[in-house]
């Protein structure tokens, strides 16, 4: 449940991260978000950044290239492609999750996992399709961001069994933000920080205090406990939320090809909750048996 509350955050955040890349630009955008979060993150938790060893700092290091990766693909994903395109290939992080698990720890996925994730990866290619599509470079990229989502899923969920989430979540986007700043630098015209709107500042602020703070450090917390097959088809529902919250908004219309889509994303996100359950009841039944 806490998952879905990451993802309904994030899907609600989605137009204010649109706004911001249009009203900024992408990369800057990122590099404000995420070195405001840094801030905010070392106001809070001091002594958890300030006593961190090595080996929290290596961890979080290789979580922030991998985000690194996700955000440049998915910048330049969309410069060169669209949206509908980016989700339509994007979606595939789905499916990706438990066949990269299948080959680093050489453990079969039980069917009702492939069975999920194939739904959810379904339903997120039904949202996305447009006709006439053609693979281009753009597309290149976002397939290159699909991979680098499945791996900051099965990332977050090896680093945070071995660190503390909160110390993890802190440590990562402080380097994550070291990280973006220069990539801004080098591909973007640095904006002018004192003429932004207010609106601007306020739609930072939510997005680094709840988008990223609070969603991840939730995130990586449930990660501690849940399978990451069964994370990244509750976190799909992400596009699910996106599409609900831009049509309640009268941002975009609503086309039955959409709320297909979404009702799939359902019905995967229940099948691997059902897994859960059932397997909970028959092991409660052989200890009562």
């Amino acid at each position: 449940m806490t998952l879905v509350l990451v993802a309904a955050f994030w899907g609600a955040g989605i137009p204010i991260s649109a706004m911001l890349a249009r009203d900024i630009t992408p990369l800057w955008a990122v590099s404000l978000r995420v070195s405001m979060s840094a801030v905010f993150l070392f106001l809070f938790f001091p002594k958890k950044i300030l006593t961190s060893t090595r080996k929290d700092w290596r961890l979080s290091s290789v979580l922030a290239l991998i985000m690194v990766g996700v955000f440049v693909t998915m910048t330049f994903g969309l410069f060169y492609s669209t949206a509908s395109k980016q989700a339509f290939i994007g979606g595939l992080n789905v499916i990706m999750v438990p066949l990269l698990l299948w080959a680093i720890y050489k453990a079969r996925p039980s069917g009702w996992v492939l069975l999920s994730a194939g739904l959810t990866t379904l339903g997120l290619l039904v949202m996305g399709f447009t006709p006439g599509m053609e693979f281009n470079l753009g597309d290149l990229l976002s397939f290159f961001m699909a991979i680098f989502y499945a791996l900051q899923c099965i990332g977050v969920g090896y680093c945070a069994r071995r660190v503390d989430p909160v110390r993890l979540v802190a440590l990562h986007i402080i380097v994550l933000a070291a990280m973006m700043l220069p990539l801004a630098l080098i591909f973007e015209p640095l904006p002018h920080l004192a003429a932004l709107p207010l609106r601007i500042w306020a739609a930072l602020l939510c997005v680094s205090l709840v988008n990223t703070i609070i969603c991840f450090i939730v995130q990586f917390k449930a990660q501690r406990v849940s399978p990451e097959s069964h994370v990244a088809i509750i976190l799909s529902l992400e596009s699910f939320f996106g599409y609900v919250i831009a049509v309640a908004s009268g941002q975009d219309p609503f086309h039955l090809q959409g709320a297909v889509g979404g009702l799939l994303i359902l019905a995967g996100m229940m099948l691997t909750e059902a897994e859960g359950f059932l397997s909970k009841t028959e092991e409660k039944n052989q200890q009562t048996g």
